[in-house]
């Protein structure tokens, strides 16, 4: 670099002389590497983060995992309800009311225990004195039969609540995939970073030898443009990396419900997976284990449950009443107590066919459940088979791209000796690098496929 601060000394030098303003550009380029460099080595500061603890963090603080426990004592509430359907109903009521009207009048009196003999004649009953009355009232409902509905709401109100619980079950496995993608992510990310660091570092040893070849005078002056275009986009591709690095930080933030400005570091690297059970074994494992799979069959009962409900309004129900009574013209009084005892047996002969409709409702979206869960178990199976399939060709690649990088490294070494020696263009120097590139690329591509495959094949089958 020697040469290139002495072209500072004459600025009509600097002007004229192409090689001089080829290498200012250089050197500007490698000091710009070097800050970068810097900064990126900075932006993995911070405590180690492991994937078993993000996934810890994300099942205490993800929002939707909170929605589905609320969810869950919702439903238990529910639960507690439908009991009430067995138990009597004890209210208690204090009434008051003045009145002159004679029937209401006379029979005030007489609940009251006030009646004389004076009360009796004529004009006294037709043209009473406006009397006040407080009725206190306790009063007990005590269900007998009602056609199995309390039975049915109660086994209904239980398959909510266990269907709840498996939907709460569902969101954590998602919620645990989703950190393990976003886990995942920030380390691909990483690793393309890194990827990107050693092209730039090639592209710059690339640049370095055309620089030499230029000052020696074995070839053009566009062989050196050429290196120098190809260092430049090597180094907007290592800033986009880093982005990438940033983004993939907040992303995974996002997944475990923490601020997306919180700072780690994450040491994992991707490693290749692979599942040991077959095909069959899985889908089995999914139909039968799978908790939306399993909350939707629960919904499934506990729409056929609302048939027989519906139908229970064709059914006679019979129910037990009691009350006490005190009347007086004072509040609170208890001067004249009462009670009577009721058996009330109830038929609805014709509700101008609302029992029938509800009845059909209710068939109705008992078929359309019993459908979707034949829809959701062919959804399922087709799911598990995607991620399996993926799985395995995720495998095969691995093995197609774990000699290519070194085959690329030993193509670019070999076209870099030629070029030294004159033997071969600078445009095959440049394929060469690409190829290497490319050749990083995908076998970090297949291995992060790989891993997302594995999370994805454990989620499709339930057992995440």
């Amino acid at each position: 670099m020697e040469y290139g601060w002495k072209c500072f000394d004459d600025e009509r030098f600097i002007m004229k002389n192409a090689r001089c303003r080829t290498t200012i550009v250089v050197t500007y380029l490698l000091l710009a590497l070097l800050l970068s460099l810097m900064v990126a080595d900075l932006s993995y500061a911070g405590p180690v983060l492991t994937l078993e603890q993000a996934i810890d963090t994300a099942i205490r603080n993800n929002p939707g995992l909170k929605a589905a426990d609320a969810q869950v004592q919702a439903a238990d509430a529910v639960v507690l309800r439908s009991a009430s359907a067995f138990l009597p109903k004890v209210t208690l009521s204090e009434t008051w009311s003045r009145t002159e009207n004679p029937l209401n009048a006379l029979g005030t009196k007489v609940n009251q225990e006030l009646v004389t003999q004076t009360d009796f004649s004529p004009d006294t009953i037709n043209h009473p004195d406006p009397i006040s009355n407080y009725n206190t009232r306790l009063s007990v409902v005590q269900p007998l039969f009602n056609g199995g509905k309390e039975y049915l709401g109660r086994e209904q109100a239980k398959l909510g609540h266990e269907a709840s619980i498996q939907d709460r079950a569902r969101t954590r496995q998602e919620t645990t995939f989703n950190v393990i993608k976003a886990y995942y992510g920030l380390l691909l990310a990483r690793e393309y970073h890194k990827v990107a660091l050693q092209s730039v570092e090639t592209t710059a040893a690339t640049m370095k030898l055309a620089e030499a070849r230029y000052k020696a005078g074995a070839v053009l002056q566009s062989d050196l443009l050429r290196a120098t275009v190809q260092f430049a986009e090597m180094k907007e591709m290592l800033t986009r990396a880093e982005n990438n690095v940033k983004l993939a930080k907040a992303g995974l933030n996002y997944a475990m419900g923490v601020p997306q400005q919180t700072e780690y570091a994450v040491d994992d690297v991707l490693t290749a997976q692979d599942m040991n059970s077959d095909l069959d074994q899985l889908i089995s494992k999914a139909l039968t284990q799978r908790p939306d799979v399993l909350s939707l069959g629960l919904n499934r009962k506990n729409a056929e449950a609302g048939v027989k409900q519906a139908r229970t309004d064709y059914v006679p129900t019979l129910n037990l009443m009691g009350q006490v009574d005190w009347n007086s013209d004072k509040v609170a009084g208890d001067e004249a107590r009462s009670w009577a005892v009721m058996a009330v047996l109830q038929w609805n002969l014709f509700d101008g066919l609302v029992t029938t409709s509800r009845v059909r409702e209710a068939t109705a979206t008992a078929g359309k459940v019993r459908a979707q869960e034949e829809q959701m178990q062919a959804g399922v199976q087709l799911q598990v088979r995607q991620a399996y399939y993926d799985l395995t060709s995720s495998r095969d690649r691995i093995a197609a791209t774990a000699s290519s990088i070194r085959e690329a490294e030993e193509g670019l070494r070999i076209v870099q000796k030629r070029y030294e020696g004159g033997m071969t263009t600078f445009v095959d120097v440049l394929g060469a690098e690409n190829a290497l590139l490319r050749a990083r690329t995908n076998a970090l591509q297949a291995l992060y496929d790989n891993n997302r495959a594995h999370a994805e094949l454990k989620l499709a089958a339930g057992t995440l």
